[in-house]
């Protein structure tokens, strides 16, 4: 694959939109996985795991991409994604310049698991902590994302 080195990609991100997808992944109890995440944006809130969709990957390899290499999980357990809808994600900042702006074009899924990932054997590279958390108490938590906010409230509503 012929990837942008970082001066090319800092540049396209200052020019263009990315299209990214979060998981937001339930628990039997109904609780949102959330992970504290280390790079920027969003460096130190709790969010969904998630990603950008890279050139000539289809979006389902990049939702399982994202599964395996966040959460550990296989094609199969993702398989049952639903789409939540199309948000705006805008930052201030982005992962290789503080003062380079992003806008991601997120597509979040929703994906409920009865087996679920031990916390503690979680990959820690993006994130440098995990929890489950209540949709209703992550809707006004101080600490989660306002993104996350919004996907909580919208558990909320449709699940």
């Amino acid at each position: 694959m012929n990837w942008l080195n970082e001066n090319e990609f800092v540049r396209a991100v200052k020019a263009l939109p990315l299209v990214s997808a979060d998981l937001v992944v339930l628990n039997a109890e109904g609780q949102m996985l959330l992970g504290l995440r280390r790079n920027a944006p969003a460096r130190g809130w709790w969010f969904t795991p998630g990603g950008r969709v890279r050139k000539n990957e289809p979006f389902e390899e990049c939702l399982q991409r994202v599964a395996m290499t966040e959460l550990g999980l296989t094609a199969q357990q993702v398989a049952a994604v639903s789409l939540m809808g199309v948000w705006d994600h805008l930052y201030e900042d982005s992962a290789f310049d503080a003062g380079v702006s992003t806008h991601y074009v997120n597509l979040p899924h929703l994906l409920r698991l009865e087996d679920v990932p031990d916390l503690d054997a979680l990959p820690l590279d993006q994130h440098s902590g995990w929890r489950w958390q209540d949709p209703r108490d992550a809707a006004v938590a101080d600490d989660v994302h306002p993104y996350v906010r919004v996907y909580a409230k919208w558990v909320i509503d449709h699940a």
